[in-house]
């Protein structure tokens, strides 16, 4: 790690994986989401090393919002799940 926008986007994509696969531990999720954080991980480090920090730290931000929501999303309830498959 040589710089700060390593380790922030390290941490970011830390985050992202370990939150799908515990959301794959309850449900099925969908990937565009996780993908587009680890994208903007991805991103903000090139933009952070290639000197453009503002717009770094701003993707960094997004990205980490993006998960907050989906952190923040319910699980799906069982009786739901076993009333659509009985439908």
């Amino acid at each position: 790690m040589e710089s700060m926008f390593d380790l922030l986007a390290a941490a970011l994509f830390t985050a992202t994986v370990g939150m799908f696969f515990l959301r794959l531990r309850h449900e099925d999720p969908p990937l565009s989401p996780y993908i587009l954080i680890l994208l903007a991980s991805v991103a903000s480090n090139w933009l952070g090393e290639h000197h453009w920090p503002a717009f770094a730290i701003g993707m960094l931000i997004a990205g980490a919002f993006l998960l907050l929501h989906i952190a923040s999303l319910p699980y799906p309830e069982e009786s739901d799940d076993a009333a659509r498959r009985q439908r």
